[in-house]
């Protein structure tokens, strides 16, 4: 068996909007995924089923000695002969062990590539409203890690009688110590400081301080996210420059279940997006039901899931579309969109307008149906997996699918806060029915499109 190939790959620092192209483009062709824990949830939303995601690594290394190079999971899914993406937060040459991880691939003969990222410091110096180098205030910018195993601490002397920027990776939890340490090297105790977590996720909190408050401040926020610290003059500027507070979305977090066309437009105005996993379709369509399909005067598709089943089956069964030479039809633009892909030009049109037509659809747990069941038509079932990570906490709902709605619901306890929005009729009338605070689309995209300053929930 030949070998694979791992490609190491910098994930930026959390929102995925800053993912490289490379880097979108192997999440969606490698075998596998193997992430760390500092890679967001926005990040991992965005590899398509078929990837297989495994969790590597580590976070902030947790008080333990790590005796590898790369991570032996890694290596044995390369020797297997997969293509493997191991995926690591920010920029994989910062502060990322490439060098051991590097070594250890060579030293099995397997081949790698390296991908480089936005590292941490840039994404959270910009979401928070200022840049690590500005004229006259700072030319320089040093990243150092705070870590107590790292070699940068013997150099904190230097640091220390710096006037330029310091970015602090891995140095939160003894930031006190850091602190103190750089005062008594000589930093000035007012020297302007930002703590920032989660940084370009919508979890995004900048506290500000000084060198000498900042240790006590940080204490009190009982924060567990990751975090780095950004320590110059330059930090003061996010007073004039700061700008993601002005996004009307700015730290939310929205789940679409189904399909939304303005959901770039959620994107713009500073949400972070979640889109339910996909749902996974068991097909029932064979030669005995292609036979019966084609005893109808008419078909209408009531889903493009049934599109889609239905023009499988054909190929699947060389079954000739020619046979199917009745009037086809769509019940909505959905349905109507999917059967154009396959070069079918349908009307949309209403149930009740044909005589003698099978309505063909792809419900939610439905069964194998038999010969005479009537006009409506089960051409499948789907199934809705759940989330492969552990989801965030959600602030908006958007149901347009009902079924995968529901499903959700009752697996992720992130979502029992969350406010619904319902896309159409169905979903409205299924929300009314939920303790769930509601907001109108009307509304949500009005205040998207900046004509109310409030979003009345009820």
């Amino acid at each position: 068996m030949s070998k694979g190939k791992v490609f190491l790959v910098g994930a930026g620092p959390g929102d995925p909007d800053l993912l490289t192209r490379r880097a979108f483009g192997l999440m969606h062709h490698c075998d596998v995924v193997c992430y760390d824990k500092l890679v967001s949830p926005a990040i991992l939303s965005c590899i398509p089923d078929h990837v297989q995601l495994f969790e590597v690594g580590y976070r902030g290394y947790r008080h333990c000695h790590i005796d590898y190079g790369m991570h032996p999971d890694v290596i044995q899914f390369a020797l297997e002969g997969k293509q493997v993406l191991r995926l690591k937060a920010g920029d994989p040459c910062i502060f990322g062990r490439i060098t051991e991880e590097c070594r250890t691939l060579k030293e099995h003969g397997i081949d790698y590539e390296i991908v480089p990222g936005i590292t941490a410091a840039l994404g959270a110096a910009a979401y928070s409203g200022f840049p690590l180098t500005s004229a006259g205030i700072a030319s320089d910018v040093t990243f150092a890690s705070g870590h107590q195993g790292s070699a940068s601490l013997s150099s904190w002397a230097a640091l220390g009688q710096s006037s330029g920027t310091l970015v602090l990776y891995m140095g939160a939890k003894k930031l006190a110590q850091h602190a103190e340490r750089l005062i008594e090297q000589g930093r000035c105790p007012t020297t302007p400081v930002a703590h920032i977590s989660s940084a370009t996720c919508a979890s995004h909190i900048v506290t500000k301080g000084s060198l000498a408050t900042i240790g006590e401040q940080v204490l009190a926020l009982d924060n567990h996210e990751p975090a780095l610290v950004v320590m110059g003059d330059v930090v003061t500027q996010a007073d004039e420059l700061e700008w993601r507070h002005l996004l009307p979305l700015s730290g939310g977090r929205v789940l679409l279940c189904g399909h939304y066309s303005n959901a770039d437009l959620l994107k713009s105005s500073g949400a972070e997006i979640f889109n339910a996993p996909s749902p996974q379709l068991d097909s029932f369509v064979d030669l005995s039901l292609l036979s019966e399909l084609c005893q109808f005067s008419a078909l209408l598709f009531a889903d493009a899931a049934a599109v889609k089943l239905w023009w499988q089956g054909l190929i699947d069964n060389q079954w000739d579309v020619r046979r199917f030479s009745m009037p086809i039809s769509a019940e909505n633009t959905e349905a109507a969109q999917a059967l154009k892909q396959v070069g079918i030009v349908a009307d949309v049109t209403p149930e009740a307008g044909l005589y003698n037509c099978a309505v063909l659809s792809v419900p939610a747990g439905a069964e194998r149906q038999s010969a005479c069941h009537g006009v409506y038509r089960y051409l499948g079932s789907r199934r809705y997996p759940l989330f492969r990570f552990q989801l965030p906490a959600i602030d908006w709902l958007l149901v347009d699918d009902i079924a995968q709605a529901k499903s959700l619901l009752l697996q992720h306890s992130g979502l029992q806060q969350a406010t619904i929005v319902a896309l159409n009729e169905e979903a409205q009338n299924w929300a009314d029915t939920l303790p769930n605070g509601q907001l109108t689309l009307a509304t949500l995209e009005a205040k998207l499109r900046g004509k109310h300053e409030v979003m009345d929930v009820v």
